[in-house]
């Protein structure tokens, strides 16, 4: 979403950069509102449109396959491309108009309550889709000198160190053979690896400690390719992956009020490296579907031999990136600072799917598709981002009302209860026996406004007085003694039998004894 400073000279952004379809979600606000307003735990997640799905061949293939296995279509699709990402050969890169640099790495959140299949999810990506045979042993199985699959996430260091491992060098010299002197020494000696965290609670967790320090840097870096690790004085602590000279995917589940902590950290710019997609599919039909054939990835890694392929975009579409990118650079358009990202996160989607469908050429259709998938995840974000800040203002102002209530009580035993509480009790003592039980909340809608305030020490009033008694369900009750109207007067004087089961009595009898 594009926000201009009025400040500024006003430039938006090209239409095609958001698909159609963008739209038809319904605004998180008031989908946040609507879920709070019922009672809601969490926030109800958007999907994949179908037209997405009947899209490809591919598309098909993965949703049927979750579908197999009773998960999320959304959230297989967003394992498979992160683990696709990973597998990419490290030579393979995309030209979008700055350069032919661009990182396929690609990071996807997966959002769902605990037992929704997010595991399940990553599980039935890796069964769908076998590695390149550049990764793969004689078995067709992934091979991990190679490629590292499904590594857990710790520190920044522990990222760098999948790459790492020892290697025979020459050291320069000749042994007393004629034989060249090799020595053993640290350096990188795979390109793949794939990051995967069933709770991203870990990774939250270790962000706000020292450690989180680097991992949430090394997550940075690495969506872009960037150089990662660093060297040390002492040899077995070096880790350093030059630029360009890796690829990477990762995959964190997340239960929705965990990923809040996330989502948080938008100033260094964490969450928008992310795609979210929901691992929840209300499609899912009830009938069995059967499991799909896994297939097998090339991902373009047979064509890398002495030269380094880059997936091209078409002229028309760098040429759209390139105003963007000036308007931004001359400071004529302001971004939302979780949709910083938009532009290369969309290159490396429409540059993944080219890949998946065995082309260099990024296609109107493929940056089309890609959008889809980005303005889903835009959605599911956003309406995480509302339902917290919505559920923490209702949090905040029912703390900001239970002190003034306790300001209300403070006052109130300083001077005693005055003629307002009493008028209240009274109140309260007259509706219960009016209309029977009410539920406490109900009864407090029911006075009028002018003495809401006097609602929680009236009732307290009226069950010292046992005008009124609240039970185990909150519903608040006739008392055994009632108010005396005798003389116009109130009378607080405490019932006779004050122990449980005592018969009922009127106040107004103490006066005739």
């Amino acid at each position: 979403m594009t926000t201009v400073d009025m400040d500024l000279p006003v430039s938006e952004y090209d239409g095609e950069l958001w698909p159609e379809g963008w739209e038809e979600f319904e605004p998180a606000a008031e989908v946040a509102q609507q879920a709070l307003n019922s009672g809601a735990t969490t926030v109800p997640l958007v999907n994949l449109p179908d037209a997405f799905w009947s899209s490809r061949p591919l598309f098909k293939h993965i949703r049927e396959a979750a579908w197999a296995s009773v998960t999320s279509a959304d959230a297989v699709l967003g394992s498979l491309l992160a683990r696709a990402s990973a597998m990419v050969h490290h030579h393979i890169k995309f030209d979008s108009g700055r350069g032919p640099t661009g990182s396929l790495n690609t990071f996807v959140n997966l959002i769902g309550p605990s037992g929704a299949g997010k595991t399940e999810a990553m599980r039935t990506a890796t069964r769908l889709i076998l590695p390149p045979r550049y990764l793969a042993r004689l078995d067709g199985t992934p091979d991990p000198e190679l490629y590292r699959d499904g590594i857990g996430l710790g520190t920044g260091e522990g990222m760098a160190e999948a790459y790492m491992g020892w290697i025979q060098q020459e050291t320069g010299e000749l042994d007393r053979k004629g034989e060249p002197k090799t020595e053993k020494v640290r350096a990188q000696v795979r390109h793949n690896a794939f990051f995967y965290a069933d709770e991203g609670q870990t990774l939250t967790k270790m962000m706000k400690e020292r450690q989180g320090t680097t991992v949430g840097m090394a997550i940075r870096t690495a969506w872009t390719g960037g150089a990662l690790g660093q060297a040390n004085a002492r040899e077995e602590n070096t880790r350093f992956l030059p630029d360009g000279s890796y690829a990477m995917g990762m995959l964190i589940g997340y239960q929705p009020k965990v990923a809040q902590d996330l989502l948080a950290d938008g100033g260094p710019g964490t969450p928008q490296r992310f795609l979210w997609l929901s691992a929840i599919d209300p499609h899912i039909p009830d009938e069995p579907v059967p499991l799909p054939d896994p297939t097998r990835l090339t991902l373009g890694g047979d064509l890398v031999r002495d030269i380094n392929p880059v997936v091209t975009f078409p002229p028309d579409l760098r040429a759209q990136l390139r105003r963007e990118q000036l308007a931004r650079q001359r400071g004529e358009v302001v971004v939302d600072e979780l949709d910083s990202h938009v532009p290369l996160m969309r290159c490396k989607l429409a540059a993944l799917l080219a890949l998946l469908d065995e082309r260099f050429e990024v296609t109107w259709e493929d940056w089309e598709l890609g959008g889809l998938i980005w303005a889903t995840s835009c959605a599911v974000r956003d309406r995480l981002i509302e339902f917290g800040r919505q559920e923490a203002e209702m949090t905040r102002q029912a703390q900001l009302e239970k002190r003034r209530q306790e300001a209300v009580a403070i006052r109130l035993a300083e001077r005693g209860v005055d003629s307002t509480v009493e008028r209240v009790a009274a109140w309260i003592c007259d509706k219960v026996r009016e209309k029977g039980p009410i539920a406490k909340g109900k009864l407090r809608k029911l006075l009028p406004a002018r003495d809401r305030d006097w609602f929680e020490p009236g009732l307290s009033h009226a069950e010292a007085l046992r005008w009124a008694v609240i039970d185990e369900d909150r519903f608040v009750k006739p008392g055994p003694a009632r108010v005396d109207r005798g003389g116009g007067q109130v009378d607080t004087c405490p019932p006779p039998g004050g122990e449980k089961g005592a018969p009922e009595a009127e106040i107004g009898d103490r006066g005739n004894e």
